[in-house]
């Protein structure tokens, strides 16, 4: 059967042929976006992309998407296309309900720090292009199962697994190479941007300074990807054997079984020591509690000082264990750690044992204060508290300050609380008060407002567009009040 059809008028096959030409250019648009990664140059290019078809944007709209990936692809795409037409702004209100939702989502984050770019074009901290993260390049974080190139929050993609694989095939396979390229290219492409404390804070050194370094130059100018030696940091967090069960980080108590202990030691004969006797520095442990973890007691009892002498420490703790008996029966300890890192949460009883489950405040408070003498003592370098800012506990971020000074801490680190997987993402966006949009969000930044936050010794990490933000609004107001 033969189909007659009319005529088409000039004007009604141009419209047809801008059509097809749109869906190729979204179709091209998802397939460079179906690795899931930050793709900065694709994003740029969106304003040409609807500036050559103004039908773009209607065509994304009525796309029909059932698979939730590549809806909230298209989502993303119909908000850079709001952004091209001149309004940033109006495509970060629509975009930014996804923040609390994917988090972890380095795609979903790199759209949004592009777009807050857009709407902040003089603000250094969204200029990436000729600046260098040099953690890829000196730092291998272990995980159980998994390993990174710096945390697993701020850079998700593994380079493979210790476990199974020799540790040269991890430090410098295909994986850690792009890892590194995208570093020196400005792209950031693996990274989570809004979560970054080095990005959030633009900590960087320029590709000019990194040149007239001998250290850097020859990696620098050749964008060189191979490291011809180990990682000079070790962050060491595959045990997750605590004496908590805070809710942030897991829903119950953990102990490594038997054999999974004897799999550790294992890794940690056959790798981990290896790796050590060339690293500076190793930090045990962001996944539990080092003298909660057989594991990672029998470690740190064989680093001694005469087999590992240029190695240091950085201790990361809930502190409920560090007791000066604890401290007395390990030696390899004393003088030779960098930093203490004691998570807190609080500044009170009630809200540290909220949010440290199964912590009796009063053994903190006389830990915290046992820490603080190490420190009087010379026994240790550097004493940190750590501050994880949710919803129960950001009106105590000044108090923690406060506390911090009480028990002699050299510093206190505020950052954004990170979804584990221990939320659903509506729970998760119930506590992330840092997200525009939370019911507390304006209470939560007029507490960053609080002059003890602007002490020498907070460091504010992911935190620090806040705690800046508020120093703006401060000289502000006293600008008028004169």
């Amino acid at each position: 059967m033969t189909i007659h059809q009319e005529p088409m008028e000039p004007a009604e096959a141009g419209c047809i042929d801008a059509s097809t030409a749109a869906y190729q250019a979204i179709d091209m648009m998802l397939s460079i976006m179906s690795d899931g990664l930050d793709h900065p140059e694709l994003w740029s290019l969106v304003p040409a992309i609807v500036g050559e078809n103004r039908v773009v944007p209607q065509a994304l709209q009525q796309r029909s998407v059932t698979e939730k990936s590549v809806r909230l692809r298209v989502q993303m795409l119909l908000g850079l296309s709001i952004a091209a037409g001149g309004s940033p702004r109006d495509a970060l209100d629509a975009l930014m309900p996804l923040s609390a939702g994917e988090s972890q989502n380095v795609q979903v984050q790199g759209v949004l720090f592009y777009l807050e770019g857009l709407a902040d074009p003089t603000n250094p901290k969204y200029q990436l292009t000729g600046k260098v993260c040099l953690r890829p390049f000196i730092e291998l974080d272990v995980l159980e199962g998994t390993t990174h190139l710096c945390c697993a929050s701020w850079l998700p993609t593994s380079t493979g697994n210790l476990a199974h694989t020799p540790w040269r095939d991890i430090w410098n396979g295909d994986a850690a190479q792009a890892i590194r390229s995208s570093m020196l290219d400005g792209s950031y492409r693996y990274c989570n941007k809004r979560t970054c404390p080095t990005i959030q804070s633009s900590q960087f050194l320029s590709v000019e300074e990194l040149e007239a370094d001998p250290k850097w130059s020859d990696i620098v100018t050749s964008s060189e990807t191979i490291m011809p030696r180990g990682p000079e940091v070790l962050n060491l967090s595959y045990d997750r054997t605590c004496n908590l069960s805070c809710p942030s980080c897991r829903s119950s108590t953990y102990a490594a079984d038997e054999q999974t202990r004897i799999n550790f030691d294992v890794m940690q004969q056959n790798e981990i020591l290896p790796l050590l006797k060339n690293a500076k520095t190793v930090y045990v442990t962001g996944s539990g509690d080092p003298f909660a973890s057989k594991n990672f007691r029998r470690l740190m009892e064989q680093l001694d000082a005469k087999e590992y002498p240029d190695l240091r420490f950085i201790i990361m703790t809930n502190g409920m264990l560090l007791t000066p008996r604890q401290w007395a029966a390990f030696p390899s300890l004393h003088k030779r750690v960098e930093s203490l890192r004691i998570s807190l949460d609080a500044a009170t009883g009630p809200t540290h044992e909220s949010l440290r489950r199964g912590a009796r405040w009063p053994v903190m408070e006389q830990n915290l204060k046992f820490a603080g003498q190490l420190l009087n003592d010379g026994l240790i370098e550097d004493f940190m508290i750590t501050f994880t800012v949710q919803s129960e506990n950001y009106r105590e971020m000044g108090d923690a300050v406060d506390l911090a000074h009480q028990v002699g801490a050299s510093h206190v680190y505020f950052g954004r609380m990170t979804n584990w997987g221990t939320f659903t993402a509506e729970q998760y966006k119930q506590k992330a008060v840092f997200v525009p949009g939370h019911p507390e969000h304006e209470d939560f930044v007029a507490a960053c407002c609080d002059p003890r936050l602007k002490d020498s010794i907070v460091c504010p990490s992911d935190l620090d567009e806040f705690f800046k933000s508020s120093a703006t609004h401060d000289t502000d107001t006293n600008a008028l009040a004169a």
